[in-house]
């Protein structure tokens, strides 16, 4: 009886380990570095959320926190390992809290730039990672 249940343990273990397909790294989409700056007239833009939203459903978002010199670099599976080739729209989705109204900051933005459908940042990331540099401003 102990023999029969051990046999089945291992069964189950073995199949748990050995997995039924690819795994989450083999559906990656390549990434190419991208970066930028930030800047908002008198105001410390450091630590506020950019999200880029592809225009393409098939590609994930990718996104970034502002340093403190204003500066980004662009992330999608890793910090700082890039975006997606494609075109995005840009928002400013959040800074300090986990919710807009905790950072005041957010209220000085205006709203077109914290809207998916109304941002005008638009940007494309190319294969070539030194033409991946954007300078967003309000």
């Amino acid at each position: 009886m102990i023999s029969v249940r051990l046999h089945g343990v291992l069964l189950f273990l073995t199949l748990l380990t050995s997995g039924c397909g690819s795994s989450v790294d083999n559906q990656k989409l390549p990434v190419v570095k991208a970066d930028g700056t930030f800047a908002i007239p008198d105001m410390d833009t450091s630590g506020l959320s950019l999200v880029f939203i592809p225009e393409t459903e098939d590609s994930p978002n990718a996104w970034t926190q502002v340093g403190s010199d204003g500066k980004f670099e662009v992330s999608t599976y890793e910090a700082g390992d890039g975006a997606v080739v494609g075109k995005y729209k840009v928002i400013v989705s959040g800074g300090d809290g986990p919710m807009e109204e905790d950072d005041p900051r957010m209220a000085r933005i205006p709203s077109e730039f914290k809207n998916r459908t109304k941002s005008s940042w638009n940007v494309e990331v190319t294969a070539d990672p030194e033409s991946n540099h954007f300078d967003l401003k309000i």
